[in-house]
């Protein structure tokens, strides 16, 4: 099992940045990293998400199931690569209200056979998140 975890300060209130965060539609005006999202922030829904990795040509899609949704605290949605002994992964938006607004950690745990293969794939996701938190900044706050 590998983690990656990043945080970000976000300057607005709570509910503008959960609302940014479970626009799946907009997605794609916004976010370097999932260039376009389809669904909806309910549990038991698939996803489409369709991404680009930081300093890879290739794009992926991939169809995760929202597995957790609490309205301004959490998001999560899970999913596997041809099956969950070969690849899982679990992503989480867990938000914190702060004196000046929020702070948002993004955080995926990886797990399968594949794992020890996958070292350089994990780095990109984690700079995935880190250019995904900065524009979710800019664009939350540029909403309150």
């Amino acid at each position: 099992m590998r983690s990656i975890e990043t945080y970000v300060n976000i300057a607005a209130p709570l509910d503008v940045v959960w609302d940014v965060i479970v626009d799946f539609d907009r997605y794609g005006e916004w976010n370097p990293f999932i260039l376009e999202a389809r669904g909806k922030a309910e549990v038991g829904q698939e996803l489409w998400l369709r991404m680009q990795r930081p300093k890879k040509s290739q794009q992926e899609t991939h169809s995760p199931t929202v597995t957790i949704v609490e309205e301004n605290r959490q998001l999560q949605w899970s999913g596997i690569i041809r099956h969950a002994t070969i690849f899982r992964a679990r992503h989480e938006f867990i938000l914190d209200e702060t004196d000046s607004g929020v702070r948002l950690r993004q955080r995926e745990d990886f797990g399968g056979l594949t794992m020890p293969l996958a070292g350089g794939m994990i780095w990109r996701i984690e700079e995935g998140f880190l250019l995904m938190n900065a524009a979710l900044k800019v664009r939350a706050e540029s909403q309150r």
